[in-house]
C-alpha cells in the first residue's frame, strides 16, 4: 500500500503558532467555570430544545442560548470522568477505573457494550493492551438504519465484529491526542479513521461528535460518539477540489502534476496549506514557482515503497541518539548520571532499548556519588524493549537491563511505572525511546511487611501489626496502600488496634504521582480516605505523608507521622488542595 506524507507543499510551511488549548478544551474548561457553583467537576451543557443532543458551549453560546441557530436549555452534570455521591455537592468522585468492556456500562453505553459481547469482543477489551474505543452512544445505535443494523447483528462474527474494530484504535489516545487534522488506522484491516476539530468545540471521528471523551480504563480509553462511524469514501483530490481555502494548493498540484496519484486508491496523509499560509510566502517568490513545474517538482522526493514527501527541513524528524534527546533538556542530571555509570553505549548504540529518564527536580537532596548501588539503580532506569507510553497498559511488567520487571499502573490521570511516573511525551530517538519520569524509580523490595521490618521509623508499627494479628494479611498477594504510622505517630495511640491500622490501609495501589484532588482510597474497614495535594505534599484525611511511595511488591507503603483518625472534616478534603 503506497502512503503518501505531505509536510506542507512548498519550499516553507511556517506555522502560524499553536493555540494553548484546542476548541474543545476551551469549552469544556467554560463549562466547568460555569457549573463550578455547583459543586467540584461538575460542568454546564446546554441542550437543544427537543433533542437529546448536548453540548459544552463557549461565552457566545453561552450568553445567546443559541447553537447553530438553535434555542436551548442549561443542564448540569458531572464533567467526563467523575460521579456523584450520595450526600455530597457536586460529583467530588472519580468513576472507577476498570477495563474497557466494564467502562461500557459505567458510562452508559450499554449497547455497545452488548454487541462487543455478541461478537466476541468482550475477553479483548477486557484482558491486556492498550485500546482506544470510539463507543457509539445507546442513541447512536438506535438512529442506525434497520436494513443496516439487521445485516450487522446477522452475522455478529464477522460483520458485527468488522463494525466493532472499525470503532478501535490500538493504543490509548486522549482527547488532547486527537489533533485536527488526524488520522489512525483502525483495528479493522488498518482502515484509518479521521479527526476533525470545529471553532465551536466539536471533535468529530469520520463525522461522528464525541459526545464523552476520556473515560480512562485500565487497559485502554473510551471516548462515546452520537453516531455509528462509517468509511469515508471520497479521495484526498476530491476534498481539496471542494475546500475554497485550499484554492492555491489544488494550482499546486495541479502544476507538479499529482492530481491522478491523489485520485489513486492509497492511504494518504496531507498536512495541506490553506491559502493564508501560502499568503505568507514572498509574493514573487510563490509566483515564480507556482509558475515553473520544474522548480515545483524539485521539491518534491520519491522515497522508498513509493512514499511521496515535499521535503521541509525544518520540519523533518530528526533520528536522534538517546543521549542527544537529553541534551539541553529536563534530564540533564540523569544524563550525565547514565554515562559516569558506564552506559554510554545504550545511549548511542542501534540498541532498540527504553530509557526511563528522571527529571533534574527529582535529584534535589540526593547524593549523587556512583556507587555500586546507584550503578544497579540506574540500570534498572533502562528497559530491555522500545516502548511506546500509548502502548502501555495496568498490570504489564516491563524488564530491565538489571533484570528487574517494573509494573505499570494506569491512572485517571497519570500513567507510572512502580513509583515513577510519566511527565511529559514521548522522545522518540532513532532506535529507542525515552519516557520522561517525575522521580528515581523504587523496585519493589519485598512485601508491605518487609517494607515496614526494613525501616526502623516503623518498629512500633511491626510490633502492633504482629500483635494484632494482621501480618499474615500484609504479607500475602495484594495491591495494598498503607498510610503506615510512624514510631513519632504513636504518642497518643488509641485502642481497637486491628481495625485502627486496617483503615489505614487501602483497598487498591495507589502513588503519589496519582493523587489528585478528591482521590479517594477504600479502606479495609470504615469510610473512604480522602487525599489530596499542597505543594508537593500528599496527605490524607488532613494528615501529611511524611514519605511517599516505598515500594513493596504487594503494595505500596506511605508513611505518616500521625494516626489517621475517621472525621467528617475529612469530606472537605478540597479545602486543601
Amino acid at each position: 500500500m503506497k502512503r503518501l506524507t505531505w509536510f506542507a507543499l512548498a519550499f516553507t510551511l511556517i506555522a502560524t503558532g499553536f493555540a494553548a488549548k484546542t476548541p474543545y478544551q476551551a469549552v469544556l474548561q467554560h463549562s466547568r467555570i460555569r457549573g463550578r457553583s455547583h459543586g467540584p467537576n461538575v460542568c454546564a451543557m446546554q441542550n437543544i430544545q427537543g433533542s437529546d443532543k448536548k453540548y459544552f458551549t463557549n461565552c457566545k453560546q453561552w450568553y445567546h442560548r443559541k447553537i447553530c441557530g438553535k434555542p436551548t436549555v442549561v443542564t448540569y452534570e458531572c464533567c467526563p470522568g467523575y460521579e456523584k455521591v450520595t450526600g455530597e455537592k457536586g460529583c467530588p468522585a472519580a468513576l472507577p477505573l476498570v477495563n474497557i468492556y466494564k467502562t461500557l456500562g459505567v458510562i452508559g453505553a450499554t449497547t455497545t457494550k452488548m454487541y462487543s459481547e455478541r461478537a466476541n469482543l468482550q475477553e479483548e477489551i477486557e484482558g491486556p493492551g492498550s485500546f482506544t474505543f470510539f463507543a457509539p452512544s445507546n442513541e447512536a445505535w438506535a438512529a442506525l438504519p434497520t436494513e443496516i443494523l439487521d445485516a450487522l447483528v446477522s452475522n455478529v462474527n464477522i460483520e458485527l465484529l468488522n463494525a466493532l474494530h472499525y470503532h478501535m484504535i490500538n493504543k490509548r489516545l486522549t482527547s488532547d491526542d486527537l489533533k485536527h487534522g488526524a488520522s489512525f488506522p483502525s483495528m479493522y484491516q488498518d482502515l484509518n479513521v479521521h479527526i476533525q476539530h470545529y471553532s465551536n468545540g466539536v471533535v468529530t471521528v469520520n463525522c461522528a461528535r464525541l459526545v464523552k471523551t476520556d473515560q480512562h480504563a485500565t487497559n485502554g480509553i473510551v471516548h462515546v460518539v452520537d453516531r455509528v462511524i462509517t468509511a469515508i469514501t471520497n479521495n484526498v483530490n476530491s476534498l481539496i477540489d471542494t475546500d475554497d481555502d485550499l484554492d492555491t494548493l489544488r494550482t499546486a498540484v495541479a502544476a507538479a502534476g499529482l492530481t491522478s496519484l491523489l485520485e489513486n486508491e492509497g492511504s494518504y496523509t496531507i498536512f495541506a496549506p490553506t491559502n493564508e499560509a501560502f499568503e505568507k510566502i514572498p509574493p514573487e517568490t510563490l509566483t515564480r514557482i507556482l509558475g515553473d513545474p520544474l522548480a515545483l517538482k524539485g521539491t518534491f522526493a520519491l522515497l522508498q515503497h513509493e512514499a511521496l514527501f515535499i521535503l521541509l527541513p525544518q520540519l523533518l524528524p530528526l533520528s536522534r541518539w538517546l543521549e542527544e534527546l537529553a541534551e539541553g533538556s529536563v534530564v540533564t542530571t540523569a544524563s550525565k548520571l547514565f554515562k559516569d555509570a558506564g552506559l554510554t553505549d545504550h545511549l548511542i548504540g542501534s540498541e532498540a532499548v527504553t530509557l526511563l529518564a528522571p527529571l533534574n527536580d527529582a535529584f534535589k537532596d540526593k547524593s549523587l556519588a556512583m556507587t555500586p548501588d546507584m550503578k544497579k539503580l540506574l540500570r534498572n532506569h533502562i528497559l530491555k524493549e522500545r516502548f511506546s507510553s500509548k502502548n502501555l497498559y495496568h498490570g504489564q511488567e516491563l524488564e530491565t537491563l538489571g533484570g528487574v520487571k517494573l509494573r505499570v499502573f494506569v491512572f485517571r490521570n497519570s500513567l507510572c511505572i512502580e513509583n515513577a511516573c510519566i511527565a511529559a511525551d514521548d522522545k522518540n530517538g532513532r532506535f529507542a525511546n525515552m519516557f520522561i519520569i517525575n522521580k528515581l524509580l523504587t523496585p519493589p523490595m519485598g512485601t508491605v511487611m518487609d517494607v515496614l521490618k526494613a525501616d526502623n521509623r516503623f518498629s512500633t508499627l511491626v510490633g502492633i501489626i504482629q500483635r494484632a494479628g494482621l501480618t499474615e494479611l500484609l504479607n500475602k498477594k495484594g495491591t495494598y496502600t498503607f498510610f503506615a504510622p510512624t514510631n513519632a505517630a504513636f504518642s497518643a495511640m488509641p485502642p481497637e488496634l486491628a481495625n485502627l491500622l486496617k483503615y489505614h490501609i487501602g483497598e487498591e495501589f495507589l502513588v503519589s504521582g496519582a493523587v489528585t484532588s478528591h482521590t479517594r482510597v477504600t479502606p479495609l474497614t470504615g469510610d473512604k480516605l480522602e487525599l489530596g495535594t499542597r505543594n508537593t505534599t500528599v496527605y490524607v484525611n488532613r494528615v501529611p505523608v511524611v514519605e511517599a511511595d516505598l515500594m513493596a511488591t504487594n503494595g505500596v507503603v506511605h508513611a505518616v507521622d500521625v494516626i489517621v483518625l475517621r472525621s467528617h472534616s475529612s469530606r472537605k478534603m478540597s479545602r486543601v488542595q
